[in-house]
């Protein structure tokens, strides 16, 4: 266990997914990030920086070029140039460590031994653990810090010898063997691009993802090659019916003329607006039969459980249980999980802070570090229509620090705007429900905290 005096600083940032083949690299803040390393370096006082896992993404880049190896491939890419360099400058400063903890996306960082010599060499990273431990000294003495990427809580996540390149959980082949090829593929349909696969959160809600560009698109198409080519029609037979009547002298009304004048037309117009009807009808009641049986079905696979496996919800629920005493940290089982006052983890990429009670009446502090990445998060529209997925940068970090004697443990995020590819047709029934976008300039800000 680390022992740090009262005035260190001690972040925690994962799941910055940094790296990829073209067009699987879902990184898009690397200013935002230097911005952070920059303000680190110039922190008044030792600052312990951990990356605690997926940093880098090595599931997202295939061939390696001989005498290279995931991590320089990175490295050298002009776009993170300047962001490796605020990192080296960080750790030049005297009183600053990098300690680089594994994640499920960067597990080859454990068994290929040439990626922590790149890392050294580079001047990036000082040591490699598989968890941070460190207690920092506070007025009414010294707190216990426990750290671990967190991907162990996940079952299809988890690796069991991180030594061994054999050892690739379920999640391993989800990311080498489908959205790393799927991704390249691009714009394979209007409103459907491939690319951003690996953007959508959480990952379970792919299916639900592609069905909604697909629904929507073909609403689009429906507004844009029926509806809208009938609506014109029918005003142009309406002033054709009311210019006839005006010169017949017959009913002359506008919108209430006479349908007299053509007949045919407005027989026409029927017909196409009662098929119309009835298409939608068969459409509408195939919707609600395919919905009630995928519920039936989902119910039936859990019985007496929530539909949808939620990693945020059961990761948080087993480090309760570790906390408490009724389980042991799956990345050191040696240490007494209840001596800890602070657990930080990542992997889910949703950022929280939360408090827990133990049986002996003390507390500690269970937090998230989020992640660096944009997301497609799902939203409920308007007149109960299939989810919209809208676009938001959730780019978080944490701070643990002493202040008049107390621990704080702060949860920092940097807005950043997103840019929204939604349809006409999204944007019409999810008015209201959108997340507002942060102004460009906008500054780091203080999401939550907790002091012990």
């Amino acid at each position: 266990m680390l022992e740090l005096g009262g005035n260190a600083l001690v972040v925690f940032i994962s799941d910055s997914h940094i790296g990829g083949d073209p067009g699987c690299d879902g990184f898009e803040s690397p200013d935002e990030l230097m911005a952070l390393f920059v303000e680190l370096a110039g922190h008044d006082g030792p600052v312990e920086l951990i990356l605690a896992g997926d940093f880098f993404d090595f599931l997202q880049i295939g061939e390696v070029p001989k005498g290279k190896n995931r991590a320089s491939l990175t490295i050298e890419r002009p776009e993170y140039l300047n962001l490796f360099a605020a990192l080296e400058k960080f750790r030049e400063v005297a009183g600053k460590r990098v300690i680089y903890l594994p994640g499920n996306h960067d597990a080859e960082s454990f068994w290929n031994l040439e990626i922590q010599e790149t890392l050294r060499e580079r001047g990036l990273v000082d040591e490699f653990a598989y968890y941070y431990l460190a207690s920092i000294e506070t007025g009414g003495g010294r707190r216990v810090l426990y750290c671990e990427h967190g991907n162990q809580f996940d079952p299809e996540n988890t690796v069991g010898d991180y030594h061994d390149p054999l050892d690739t959980p379920l999640g391993h082949h989800v990311v080498m063997d489908g959205t790393r090829r799927i991704a390249p593929w691009g714009e394979i349909s209007p409103g459907l691009d491939l690319s951003e696969i690996k953007m959508v959160y959480p990952l379970v809600a792919i299916p639900a993802w592609i069905a909604s560009r697909y629904f929507y698109n073909l609403a689009g198409k429906v507004v844009n090659y029926l509806l809208v080519p009938l609506l014109v029609a029918y005003a142009i037979y309406k002033v054709v019916a009311y210019a006839i009547a005006r010169a017949t002298g017959g009913n002359a009304s506008l919108l209430f003329g006479s349908y007299r004048e053509l007949p045919q037309v407005h027989q026409a117009l029927l017909d196409t607006v009662l098929f119309l009807l009835v298409t939608l009808g068969i459409f509408g009641v195939f919707f609600l039969v395919a919905r009630h049986t995928i519920h039936k079905t989902l119910r039936a696979v859990s019985p007496g459980g929530p539909p949808h496996y939620s990693p945020a919800e059961a990761s948080q629920n087993k480090i309760r249980a570790i906390l408490t005493g009724e389980a042991r940290p799956p990345m050191d089982p040696s240490f007494d999980p209840t001596t800890a006052d602070v657990f930080v983890s990542g992997h889910t990429h949703l950022p929280s802070l939360a408090e827990t009670e133990r049986p002996d009446g003390s507390k500690a502090v269970l937090v998230n570090s989020g992640c660096f990445l944009r997301q497609l998060q799902p939203i409920a529209p308007r007149l109960k229509g299939p989810s919209i997925f809208v676009s938001k940068f959730v780019l978080t970090h944490v701070r643990v620090f002493v202040r008049e004697g107390k621990l704080r443990v702060e949860l920092w995020e940097q807005p950043k705007p997103a840019g929204q590819t939604l349809t006409r047709i999204e944007r019409l029934v999810s008015i209201g429900r959108r997340p507002p976008q942060p102004p460009a300039d906008s500054k780091p800000r203080l999401v939550a905290l907790a002091t012990l």
